[in-house]
């Protein structure tokens, strides 16, 4: 979903940074397993969380950028399968969808978050401290993106 946010007026164009974004990826998750296999030794230093964090996160973003690869580069090589991903794309429906998904998801995301923070506060204070770290996180974001977007459009 978040790759249909890239401009796709020069379709082609989109599809190369499609693909280079799942490279970045890729580095990103074999970065992870990098990590999981030179940070574990035999003392045991790392938690169970940490070790299933490396391992499970790294592969689950490595196989996801191998996709995002794949596809892009199916879509670059086949042309009658270009043109039917880039009408569906450009649907002005299917744009106005996503938004409102988006803007869904980040509407429930800072509720919750923020319901989570009172429950959190009576098990652990670094936990709450992070959520409200997590909160304004996302508000300094929606304002610069609200100021950029301004002046922008």
């Amino acid at each position: 979903m978040l790759t249909r946010l890239f401009d796709t007026s020069d379709y082609d164009r989109s599809l190369r940074r499609r693909r280079l974004m799942g490279f970045g990826l890729l580095a990103v998750g074999l970065t992870g397993i990098v990590c999981y296999f030179l940070l574990i030794d035999g003392s045991g230093t790392l938690s169970d969380y940490a070790r299933g964090f490396y391992l499970g996160g790294a592969s689950g973003i490595s196989i996801g950028s191998v996709f995002l690869i794949v596809r892009s580069h199916y879509l670059l090589t086949h042309p009658e399968a270009r043109k039917k991903a880039k009408i569906q794309e450009q649907d002005e429906r299917e744009k106005a969808i996503t938004a409102m998904a988006f803007q869904f998801a980040g509407l429930f995301t800072f509720f919750a978050a923020a319901a989570s923070m009172f429950v959190l506060v009576a098990v652990s204070q670094e936990a709450a401290l992070a959520i409200f770290a997590v909160i304004v996180v996302y508000s300094l974001a929606w304002l610069l993106a609200s100021v950029y977007l301004s002046k922008k459009l």
